[in-house]
């Protein structure tokens, strides 16, 4: 499951934030990748399992960034058929720097 934002505030910025805000929402291995403008990290809360990457790049917007959040997460168990795996990841994802 992919989400695209554009938020306020230069490219730097927003990977220092996003790395932050992965790890105190619970994001395990949480790595930052500046060539490519990524964070990744792994989610592994009980019931939900996953990974999120998220790119981050300049948007047309003078002072304004993309992010684009992709999730995938593990569908293989009897929760995931009541509640989204992705969405949840996505959720914590964009608590954990709003």
């Amino acid at each position: 499951m992919e989400e695209v934002l554009v938020v306020a505030g230069e490219r730097d910025e927003w990977l220092t934030r996003c790395a932050k805000g992965l790890m105190a929402a619970g994001f395990k291995d949480v790595q930052t990748g500046m060539v490519l403008g990524q964070v990744a990290g792994t989610y592994r809360k009980y019931p939900t399992w996953g990974e999120l990457v998220i790119t981050v790049v300049p948007a047309a917007q003078a002072g304004h960034t993309q992010l684009t959040l992709r999730s995938t997460a593990h569908v293989d168990n009897i929760f995931a058929l009541f509640s989204s795996p992705n969405k949840k990841i996505l959720s914590v994802a964009k608590g954990s720097f709003a």
